[in-house]
């Protein structure tokens, strides 16, 4: 089905400012949608897109006439979408979106430049884009989507009118989430751990969706008593996985051990894996805080060393060994403490 503002979740402000738009006719030439990927930023750039193309002429994409239809299938001539040819937006991609911006409407009496992550076009680029902006023929909107403002030309950011989609609270997404079925813990946890993206806290309640999470508290649970081989295995395990897959691990395991480290402090109401606190308030046992903190530091030099394309297995064996140290010496100072008492 063509996108419509009622699937975009939790950004009622951004909405109805775009809905007032295409009712009053005043839609300006260019604008810009900042937010976290997963956001809805692209959705609302799609449900804009189609309804300024629909053959109603309301302030939204009826989805039932001729325009509506292309543009759910892609193949509506006047709606352009320019993604990243690999790393970037490059200038031939803008001068051929020069051109065709050139062009009067093929079916409508309008055309929608929808042009993703503007934030990682070059330098050129983005110059020619802005001669674009700067003289944009008749009956063109351009959309633009990044991630955050900052990374444009300031020149370019004072051509678009600005839309800021920002991270749901997690109350109001787990609200959503539950009210599209998903049990009670289960969408609080998927609000909390996304940072309140809706497209990754609905990835999360897919079926695999916490996978990595599940394998990371396993690797938590097993470091105060893994022995030697603990660190080759999971090291040789982890090695296998792709990229994308090994990034989200790491993400997950720092999240648990995060999720100890406000329990050992205390403020368990702080927890983002809420579906699994009984579980996480038995590992904790396990730690103190100084350790947990070692560990939380551990993980993220070795995602910095992985950015950095360091050696896979060996920059997670040494990473494993490290939280194996701080998961046994943090083990001995609770039982010493325990014993005290």
């Amino acid at each position: 089905m063509v996108t419509r503002w009622e699937d975009i979740a939790g950004h009622d402000g951004q909405v109805a400012m775009l809905r007032t738009m295409l009712a009053t006719g005043r839609v300006p030439h260019a604008l810009l949608f900042t937010g976290p990927a997963g956001i809805g930023k692209m959705l609302a750039a799609r449900a804009l897109a189609a309804a300024l193309l629909c053959g109603d002429g309301r302030d939204e994409a009826c989805g039932a006439c001729q325009s509506c239809r292309m543009v759910e299938q892609g193949t509506h001539p006047d709606f352009i979408v320019l993604t990243a040819d690999g790393a970037s937006l490059k200038i031939d991609q803008i001068r051929a979106l020069q051109h065709e911006a050139a062009l009067a409407p093929y079916y409508g009496v309008a055309r929608v430049f929808l042009v993703e992550d503007a934030d990682r076009l070059t330098t050129q680029a983005a110059n020619s884009l802005l001669k674009i902006l700067e003289e944009p023929p008749a009956g063109t909107i351009f959309v633009l989507t990044a991630v955050s403002q900052y990374a444009l030309l300031p020149t370019i950011i004072s051509r678009c009118r600005l839309f800021a989609f920002r991270p749901l609270a997690p109350d109001v997404l787990a609200g959503l989430l539950a009210a599209r079925g998903a049990p009670a813990a289960a969408a609080e946890a998927a609000a909390r751990l996304s940072g309140g993206r809706v497209a990754e806290a609905l990835a999360l309640l897919a079926e695999g969706g916490l996978a990595r999470r599940d394998e990371a508290a396993a690797l938590v649970a097993a470091l105060p008593t893994g022995g030697a081989a603990l660190a080759w295995t999971q090291g040789a395990a982890l090695d296998k996985l792709e990229a994308d897959e090994l990034a989200a691990f790491l993400r997950h395991l720092s999240q648990v051990l995060r999720d100890l480290l406000v329990i050992a402090s205390g403020r368990e109401e702080l927890v983002l894996n809420r579906d699994m606190a009984a579980t996480l308030r038995g590992l904790a046992a396990h730690w103190d805080a100084p350790r947990l903190d070692a560990a939380l530091r551990a993980v993220r030099e070795a995602g910095r060393a992985l950015e950095g394309n360091a050696n896979t297995r060996l920059t997670c064996e040494a990473m494993l060994i490290h939280l194996q140290e701080a998961a046994k010496e943090g083990t001995r100072r609770a039982d010493r403490r325990r014993n005290t008492v």
